[in-house]
């Protein structure tokens, strides 16, 4: 008997042992995909979830029930998706990314992960992505896959363009075409728009996020929109994309024939990206990187009107 209750403490004492080995194993993963926030997953999710509940309103009439299970599977998507864009993005720049103070202890820099191991975990995320796409119809997955090159495309655009931003723009953008379709099978002229929106909104928040490393991007031989507006005026280049934005929501809604309920989700991304063009200190990286967080619920502010138009839509 006495034997036996020394082998239960023995196998107890293992336990958080056998627990702090697996986390020790895992976490390094779960850094590399940048799960431990979901920041990056809500700014691709967000694109998707105009496309999705306009389209619910309009042409395709979702149910509420119907809608919460599309957007449920897009978030999955968005967080594959997201998650094989940061590994890959890692990848890239293992070896200038150790000259950023900011990212200098992602995994690849620190060895905690070999490069062979990111690039099969990377193979295991499109798999699972690829899955994913099975659950929509083809239009949706073919327009899902056609992002793929810009995904992929990013992490590569700083070492030869300024224009960084621009390519996340284009990527991230792309959104509102996977949520429409995966509503209706297909596009419409008000897609562009919309896109066009997301393009000005993804752009503002990068040249905002870009700010932070302004000391350290040249000396790794990286380039960014940043430095490019660097004494010309980058206040006045967010403003521009700020108006872009809102002006373009407003546009996507004429070409929609919205009710003035919609105006509400357009008001509501104006003060928001108002407030972070006139107070963002660009000159003060955690100031920069608080504003561009702030843009991970910016989609919380625009979903009350989205949704009422949603509602008085289906009700007609």
């Amino acid at each position: 008997m006495s034997t036996h209750k020394k082998s239960l403490a023995a196998s107890k004492k293992q336990d958080p042992a056998l627990l702090t080995q697996i986390v020790q194993a895992v976490w390094p993963y779960i850094k590399l995909c940048r799960i431990d926030g979901l920041l990056g997953v809500w700014l691709t999710f967000w694109p998707c979830a105009w496309g999705a509940i306009l389209a619910a309103s309009y042409p395709g009439r979702l149910l509420p029930s119907q809608l919460i299970t599309l957007l449920f599977g897009i978030f999955i998507g968005c967080a594959l998706l997201h998650s094989a864009a940061c590994t890959i993005n890692d990848i890239f720049d293992r070896h200038v990314d150790g000259l950023v103070e900011r990212t200098k202890h992602r995994p690849l820099v620190t060895g905690a992960i070999s490069v062979r191991n990111a690039w099969v975990f990377l193979g295991f995320q499109v798999a699972l992505f690829f899955y994913v796409l099975t659950w929509t119809n083809h239009t949706c997955a073919k327009i899902a896959l056609a992002n793929l090159p810009l995904q992929f495309t990013y992490p590569l655009a700083k070492r030869y363009t300024h224009w960084t931003s621009g390519i996340l723009g284009l990527t991230f953008g792309w959104g509102s075409l996977v949520g429409w379709s995966a509503v209706t099978g297909s596009l419409s002229w008000a897609n562009l728009p919309l896109y066009l929106a997301g393009v000005c909104w993804a752009m503002g928040y990068d040249t905002i996020y870009s700010h932070q490393d302004m000391a350290d991007d040249p000396k790794a031989g990286v380039k960014s929109t940043a430095i490019l507006l660097q004494g010309r005026g980058p206040r006045t280049w967010l403003t521009l994309l700020a108006m872009g934005f809102v002006s373009l929501l407003a546009i996507t809604g004429l070409m929609l024939e919205t009710s003035r309920v919609y105006l509400l989700a357009v008001f509501a991304a104006a003060l928001h990206v108002g407030w972070q063009v006139c107070t963002v200190n660009l000159g003060k990286p955690s100031d920069c990187f608080e504003k561009f967080y702030s843009n991970s619920w910016i989609g919380f502010v625009m979903l009350p009107g989205l949704l009422l138009e949603y509602q008085k839509k289906l009700a007609v």
